[in-house]
């Protein structure tokens, strides 16, 4: 959950997205990973994102098993058990990564890039609205929180997933297109 939670703070701070999590997972939760994701990976952020790292040494980590993901970003080992904090769901031909627990879910859309895998999110560009996000899911809910320090004020969306049309999204032209990567370490 730990990792969870740290994923989503690197993309809250994104500038140049929506924020999207959803009521449900995508697809049907599987009770293992793909042979084809098990491996060890080194975890490529976003180049926006990079840039909010410069002159950090950020290197994190990450082995799949058949039942866990484990990440180290040098403060020790997070284990997240499959279908306990985090999930792989399959629908049709595609894999859906999914964090936290319902009904907050950080659901990633997993490509495979030859020995790769590219972790597309589920937010949207910057400026984003819920009516452009409706055709796309069942419903949309939108949350506005306010920092407490700053008084500035953010919104984000929840949406719950339709199988039938999660494809569309994520070739639609309002998704966030640059993804986390999981490059594979020989």
């Amino acid at each position: 959950m730990k990792i969870a939670l740290y994923i989503t703070g690197f993309l809250i701070f994104l500038n140049s997205c929506t924020i999207i999590t959803s009521t449900n997972a995508p697809g049907k939760a599987e009770k293992v990973f793909p042979k084809s994701m098990v491996g060890n990976y080194e975890l490529i952020y976003p180049e926006s994102f990079q840039g909010m790292m410069e002159g950090t040494e950020m290197k994190t980590t990450v082995v799949i098993k058949s039942d866990e993901l484990i990440m180290n970003s040098g403060e020790g080992d997070s284990h997240m058990k499959i279908n306990d904090s985090i999930s792989v769901n399959k629908l049709g031909k595609d894999y859906y990564l999914c964090m936290g627990k319902a009904p907050v879910l950080n659901v990633f859309k997993v490509i495979k890039k030859g020995k790769d895998l590219e972790l597309h999110s589920m937010n949207a560009k910057e400026g984003v609205t819920a009516d452009q996000l409706k055709p796309f899911f069942s419903q949309v809910t939108t949350n506005t929180d306010t920092d407490e320090e700053t008084g500035e004020t953010t919104e984000s969306y929840v949406v719950t997933i339709d199988d039938s049309k999660i494809d569309g999204y994520y070739k639609s032209d309002i998704v966030h297109v640059e993804p986390f990567t999981l490059k594979r370490k020989k």
